[in-house]
This record gives C-alpha cells, sequence and structure tokens, in this order.
C-alpha cells in the first residue's frame, strides 16, 4: 500500500491517545533544511521537495505547536530531562541542518514573530563557501536529460531520467554511491559530471548557503543558537578516528572564533544508522566539549536520554508531508513506534 495512504488512514484512527501514553515521551526535537516560498508546479525530485518546506506552513506549525507544547532550547530541553520534574506540557525542540540562506531570510522572521527558540547547526563549508552542494546539481542534471552516466571504479554508470519515477530512482542509487564513496572518490564523480553536463559547484553553494556574517547577526539574538554540524559534512563512519575529530573539533573551533560563541550542541551529517554507530558516537562524548548530539533517527525523547545526550532521535518535517494531522502522528509517537518495531527509547 502507498505510504501517503498509509498515512491518510492513520490520521484518521482513533489511536493517538493510547500511544502517547506509552511512546511521546517528554519531548521530541524536529529538524528541518531548508525554507522555501510557496511551491510552483516545476518538477522536482522527490527526495528534494521532502527537505523543504514552504514559508506560510512553517508559520501555521508553529503558531499549532506553541499553542499545545513548550517550544524550549536544547539546553532546557537538557535541564528538563536532568530534573525529571513532570511538566504541564511536553517540550518541542525546533532545529534546523546545514546553514541555508532561507534560515535567515524566511525562518528567522516566523520565529522572531512568535519569539520561538531555534538552533541552526551550521556545516562549515557553506559559509566558506567550499561546499560542494552535488544533490542540487544532479537534480538539475536529472530533470534536464533522459540519461546521465560517470564512471566509477573503472565502470561506466547509466542512470535513466525519463520519468518522474525514474528520476527519483536514480536520484537516490546516485545519492548512495556519492555518500558512501571516499572523499577522493566522491570528487571524481562531481567533477565528471561537472564537465560533462557544465555546471559549476560554486553557483549553488554562493546562492543557497549563509555567511559568516549572516550567522553572526542571526546568533546575536537569543533565540538562536548556532550548533556544530562538521567542517565537510562528510559520513563520519568513512573517516578515521582522528579524522572524525578533526572535523567536529575543527567546526566547533571555527563557529566559536568567527561568531564569539562556544557552541556545544552537534549534529551528525545524514546521521542514520548508515552513518553513526556506537564507534561515532562514543568518540563525540569522548571530545568532552559537546554537550548533545543528534541524529536522524526517528523517535521522541524520554527522560533516559539524559543518558544518551550524543545520540538523540529526531523527527523530520518533511515538505512532502505538510499536514499538522500527519505531525501529531510523529509527536505521539504512532509513526516512531511502527518505524522502531515498537521500541520505545530509540539510541542506537
Amino acid at each position: 500500500m502507498n505510504k501517503s495512504v498509509v498515512l491518510n488512514i492513520l490520521k484518521y484512527l482513533p489511536i493517538g491517545g493510547l500511544f502517547k501514553l506509552f511512546y511521546s515521551g517528554e519531548g521530541s526535537i524536529l529538524f528541518m533544511h531548508k525554507v522555501v516560498k510557496q511551491q510552483t508546479s516545476k518538477p522536482r525530485i522527490h527526495l528534494m521537495k521532502a527537505n523543504e518546506i514552504e514559508a506560510e506552513f512553517l508559520e501555521e506549525m508553529l503558531v499549532y505547536l506553541k499553542e499545545k507544547y513548550d517550544i524550549i532550547s536544547l539546553d532546557e530541553m537538557c535541564s528538563r530531562l536532568e530534573s525529571k520534574v513532570k511538566q504541564k506540557k511536553k517540550f518541542i525542540v525546533i532545529t534546523f541542518d546545514d546553514g541555508y540562506k532561507d534560515n535567515l531570510t524566511l525562518a528567522y522572521p516566523i520565529f522572531k514573530k512568535l519569539n520561538i527558540p531555534f538552533t541552526i547547526y551550521v556545516t562549515n563549508c557553506y559559509p566558506n563557501k567550499t561546499a560542494k552542494l552535488w544533490w542540487y546539481m544532479l537534480e538539475d542534471i536529472l530533470l534536464e536529460n533522459e540519461e546521465i552516466q560517470f564512471n566509477y571504479n573503472n565502470t561506466s554508470h547509466v542512470f535513466k531520467s525519463k520519468s518522474q519515477d525514474q528520476m527519483d530512482k536514480s536520484f537516490e542509487e546516485i545519492r548512495r554511491v556519492i555518500i558512501n564513496a571516499s572523499a577522493e572518490k566522491q570528487g571524481q564523480i562531481l567533477a565528471q559530471l561537472e564537465k560533462f553536463y557544465r555546471k559549476n559547484l560554486v553557483d549553488y553553494v554562493t546562492r543557497e548557503t549563509l555567511s559568516w556574517n549572516e550567522i553572526n547577526t542571526l546568533s546575536k539574538d537569543s533565540l538562536v543558537n548556532i550548533g556544530c554540524h562538521t567542517i565537510n559534512h562528510l559520513a563520519l563512519n568513512k573517516l578515521t578516528k582522528d579524522e572524525q575529530l578533526e572535523e567536529v573539533l575543527g567546526s566547533k573551533s571555527e563557529i566559536d572564533r568567527k561568531i564569539d560563541i562556544n557552541s556545544r550542541h552537534f549534529a551528525y551529517p545524514f546521521g542514520t544508522s548508515n552513518e553513526v554507530n556506537d564507534t561515532e558516537i562514543n568518540n563525540i562524548k569522548s571530545t568532552r566539549c559537546i554537550k548533545t548530539a543528534t541524529t536522524t533517527r526517528m523517535g521522541n525523547i524520554f527522560y533516559v536520554h539524559k543518558n544518551n545526550l550524543h545520540a538523540l532521535p529526531r523527527i523530520q518535517v518533511l515538505g512532502t508531508q505538510q499536514d499538522l494531522s500527519i505531525l501529531d502522528l510523529y509527536l505521539c509517537g504512532v509513526l516512531p513506534a511502527i518505524k522502531n518495531k515498537f521500541k520505545k527509547v530509540i539510541t542506537l
């Protein structure tokens, strides 16, 4: 059965109250990436559209959440977990990954208007303008061509992109190849795509990402917490321990120096079980200067997470599911419970 059909069935079933008792925990950490103006009818890759929240829906969501939950910072979340004092309302923490320019131009005015705190996890290569936003380039290439190809491991790979299904499938397959490739191999693939399809990755980073001046401006507002997201947004499990620590501590050091703060919160790049497990979590924990670390594993936050602050689950607000009743299915624990085979507390 189609996933959207299942969600539409679940949201009308009277099961939220029962799941809330056992699976909603004390609150939830939400995460997003980009905020955009109203979506157009232009063809898009499904996975790309999923990472873009419309500004109008963001405001609607925040107003809705503010009535039902305490929307708090990561530091206040830690205090709540430590105190174990039962609150009248469950909490919500709002986070954004990477450091897109629209977090300032479109999202920030909404959070300011509603007096709601949020965190932006900055990947340093964004403001340093060295990032390779290959997913935007890849989407453009797939939309503009009926097939694309490149060489990888001495083999020519061809991907079809005539139909929407083919484009979505090809995007996910190529994305998997790029994420799992070493930095050197990844560079080789991207260079081929740039050259053959006449693209320039510099154009994408210039257009889409925050500058250090803009990050500094945001950080001056007490509502905004700036966290770390590594220097180069590489999958940590593809790196040695020393390389992992350099990516994390180098990110923190530069952020602290550039905007005069003490950043203590971190988000793992990609953040699934494919990239983050015991080794990566223990390495981050060993730094002793990172207070919390968030994954992208779906789950709500329980008091026991005070002992797992470096493996915190989050719930993604998807641009392809801009429906508050579906968001409720996540927050009350229905969808996390089903996703995790009815395991309550998600860490690893």
